[in-house]
């Protein structure tokens, strides 16, 4: 094709600039993703804030309201029981013991023990054994010159006896035919106070306190007696004590239990 010579020729400097498609709307994404992420992360911010807010706020409430001083009080009795005495006891000794009871079974053949069938349990346990006088029971007032012989009733135990749950120390062994080294202890637990019944009351332990009880005793007559006036120089100024099948004995023989001289129990 031919131009015509009267028109000019094109000049490319004044041509506009071409346009470049699509980059407003990488600039609107842009836009967007930020906005979204600014809501997206305010209220994580905002929770957040208040969280530690709450936190601070109550750990400040909480040190308005600590306790400076705990008390411990009961809501409620518990079933008590009581009952009088009558005013008729007189305590007259104590003895403390610790314990041990054992427990031993075997199996026999043809009157021979089996090898490892033996089983031995023991209970070692702190008791407390407190012995008293009847003050309702008889008894009689003998006056030798200055001497006052009483024959006072027999000393009984307190029972059940006393003992220490908390210091209770158990052991138990068995042979290798034998599994039942468990429950020979609680059998043995189980007769327990049964078995501190039967010392209490044994004639050999009543015998152990037998001095014990005398002194205690003449004690109580002495201030029987001060309250009468009737102790002190010129008055009664020894007591002897004894009790039911030492009476026989000749006076004479009976040592003093209680002297105003030494007003103690004389060495023994």
């Amino acid at each position: 094709m031919m131009l015509p010579k009267d028109l000019p020729a094109p000049n490319h400097r004044d041509l506009p600039p071409p346009r470049r498609e699509g980059g407003g709307g990488v600039i609107m994404l842009v836009i967007f993703v930020v906005a979204g992420l600014i809501v997206y992360l305010a209220p994580i911010w905002l929770v957040n804030k208040s969280i530690e807010t709450a936190g601070e706020t109550a750990g400040e409430v909480a040190k308005i309201f600590r306790p400076t001083v705990t008390v411990t009080t009961f809501n409620e009795w518990r079933e008590l029981n009581a009952r009088a005495t009558g005013g008729n006891i007189l305590e007259v000794a104590t003895a403390l013991s610790s314990e041990r009871f054992s427990r031993t079974s075997n199996v026999a053949m043809f009157g021979r023990v089996l090898p490892g069938t033996t089983t031995v349990s023991e209970i070692t346990v702190p008791a407390t054994y407190r012995f008293y006088i009847d003050l309702n029971e008889e008894w009689n007032l003998l006056a030798d010159e200055r001497r006052l012989v009483v024959v006072a009733p027999v000393p009984r135990p307190t029972l059940p006896v006393a003992f220490d749950t908390r210091e209770m120390r158990k052991k138990t062994e068995s042979g290798w035919a034998r599994w039942d080294g468990a429950e020979h202890l609680v059998a043995l637990e189980k007769e327990l106070t049964a078995k501190l019944v039967e010392r209490a009351s044994h004639p050999a332990t009543l015998e152990k306190i037998r001095e014990e009880s005398r002194a205690a005793v003449a004690r109580f007559v002495r201030k029987w007696l001060l309250d009468k006036e009737a102790w002190g120089k010129g008055r009664f100024e020894e007591i002897v004590v004894v009790f039911p099948g030492e009476e026989d004995k000749p006076v004479t023989s009976l040592l003093p239990s209680l002297r105003l001289d030494s007003e103690r129990e004389p060495a023994r």
